[in-house]
């Protein structure tokens, strides 16, 4: 068995946001198929998927933070890599730049 998550299908304006959580999406994708690939011959003990539970769950909340910071930059207007896209895009807009 192989779970696939929709990860490319996201429309999102912010391209970098984007990407960060594709590559979420992928990490998360690859360690349930891990998991699974784990079970298929052999036998997981509690032990062994409590441990990756809580590896998956501080990578979560790490990513998560990350996330969060970067929501807040953009939302003051002070995340430099949006203002970028934004500046730009009015520019190409007006016509002051191809």
């Amino acid at each position: 068995m192989s779970i696939k998550l929709i990860k490319n299908e996201l429309a999102l304006a912010d391209p970098d946001f984007r990407n960060d959580l594709i590559d979420n999406f992928s990490e998360i994708e690859k360690e349930i198929n891990n998991l699974d690939s784990m079970n298929s011959g052999d036998q997981i003990t509690k032990e062994e998927l409590d441990e990756k539970l809580d590896e998956l769950k501080n990578d979560f909340i790490k990513e998560n933070e990350k996330l969060k910071e970067r929501i807040n930059r953009i939302l003051l207007g002070i995340d430099v890599e949006s203002v970028e896209i934004v500046v730009n895009s009015i520019l190409k807009e007006k016509g002051v730049i191809d």
